[in-house]
């Protein structure tokens, strides 16, 4: 009997990724990026053998950005990456990440965010800015995966493809502004530090909230729901926050780690200011860790695993930890941004990664990931959410190990997921 193969672009993806990696000697440490080939390219040979990072040299790479989608219109905008080494070494390598975008819909879309290690790594300090004008569907607490009514489409965790019977449109605004200092212990790899989270939610629009009808049409949706419940202006709201952390660091590149670990823990202490927000106490913790496998140092097995815990109070809807809005909106690959939300949450991945190239030019990963949320009636690990993927990779800049990066994710709720962005998932 003849078997139909799957043609959906994952399985065709992780065909090609299979079959390139398998010409690949687990030996080669060979390095190239785009820029040493389009230097072969233009006869230029004097750069092809330099590879070391230069003291206070800045490194970019840039990735624009154009094209269309219904939910956000003809969009326009770009990413840049950089890269820069404040002292000798031993310091670390400092990355940070602009992200900017407009939209026909009145979209706008600003985010940087930056990790930074100052000479001798005596401090480490990590920044997420944000202004958004924004829109995107919620699908209530906990995690839901009833049959949606077709297989959706998302492009860097941006809705592409019609209405679900699930979603629940909403637009808002929202200012950002995360900032943690965090001081470097004797001579350990220890930090303790201090660190101010504020988020401010405002002109929110409840797009399918209907409390009005006279007819069977009304319909009262999740934000409105937990906002009235908890007291919350269904209008605007904000968490004004301070965060005491403690973390170790051995990581040898944050932005494309070959081996090492990174582990922090800490306590968020929202306060009530004003009308607008209430207090709360939060759990935070976010693991990393890296084992090179083979010769290569390219072939690495790479752990993130994340968690938001609520202790007490209460956190207005928006604020409460979701998929997809982690630093550098890389959790939850497979999903839409926000997809799955709750008063505590626990995010599991892991990732396979691989040279396919012998001159290092391109890579592959592999990953599955694990999301689990809580609601009032679920608790944490009652019912989880798996995603699974493939990615392309090729080098943009072989000194920062800066990738541009191309993956296909499919998710639990048959969604299936294309993300365009710089540096690794995590």
């Amino acid at each position: 009997m003849k078997r139909n193969l799957p043609q959906s672009p994952f399985f065709i993806l992780m065909a090609v990724i299979f079959i390139l990696a398998g010409k690949v000697s687990t030996a080669q440490v060979e390095s190239k990026d785009f820029k040493d080939v389009t230097n072969k390219w233009r006869n230029i040979i004097d750069t092809l053998t330099k590879s070391d990072l230069v003291v206070g040299k800045t490194y970019l790479s840039i990735l624009p950005v154009v094209g269309y989608a219904p939910a956000n219109g003809f969009l326009a905008g770009g990413a840049i990456s950089f890269s820069r080494l404040m002292g000798h070494p031993p310091t670390n390598l400092s990355s940070g990440m602009l992200n900017f975008q407009i939209t026909s819909k009145g979209q706008f879309i600003v985010n940087a965010r930056s990790k930074i290690y100052l000479p001798g790594n005596k401090w480490f300090l990590q920044g997420d800015w944000r202004l958004l004008l924004f829109s995107q569907p919620t699908y209530g607490l906990g995690i839901n995966n009833s049959e949606f009514n077709k297989t959706h489409i998302y492009t860097n965790n941006l809705d592409l493809v019609g209405d679900d019977t699930l979603a629940e449109p909403m637009k808002y605004k929202l200012v950002r502004f995360y900032e943690e200092g965090t001081r470097r212990l004797g001579n350990s790899h220890i930090y303790a530090g201090l660190g101010i989270m504020i988020d401010q939610h405002f002109s929110i629009k409840d797009e399918r909230l209907d409390t009005v009808s006279e007819s069977e049409t009304y319909y009262i949706t999740n934000h409105y729901k937990y906002s009235d419940t908890n007291n919350f202006n269904p209008l605007q709201y904000g968490t004004n926050g301070i965060k005491v952390t403690l973390l170790t660091d051995t990581r040898d590149n944050i932005s494309n780690c070959y081996k090492g670990y990174y582990a922090s823990i800490s306590l968020l202490s929202n306060f009530r200011i004003g009308n607008n927000s209430k207090q709360s106490m939060q759990l935070l913790y976010d693991a990393r860790y890296y084992l090179g496998l083979g010769k290569n140092p390219r072939h690495v097995l790479a752990y993130w695993g994340w968690g938001n815990i609520l202790l007490n109070g209460k956190v207005p809807y928006l604020a409460l930890p979701s998929i997809g809005w982690d630093t550098y909106n890389r959790s939850g690959r497979g999903f839409i941004q926000g997809r799955y939300r709750g008063l505590s949450m626990v995010y599991n991945e892991v990732e396979y990664r691989f040279p396919i190239s012998k001159n290092g030019l391109f890579g592959g990963v592999l990953y599955v990931n694990a999301t689990t949320a809580s609601n009032y009636t679920k608790k944490l690990f009652d019912k989880t959410a798996f995603g699974r993927g493939a990615g392309i990779r090729m080098q943009l800049d072989k000194r920062a190990r800066t990738n541009l990066c191309v993956d296909i994710g499919l998710g639990a709720d048959r969604a299936t997921a294309i993300y365009f962005n710089l540096q690794e998932a995590f």
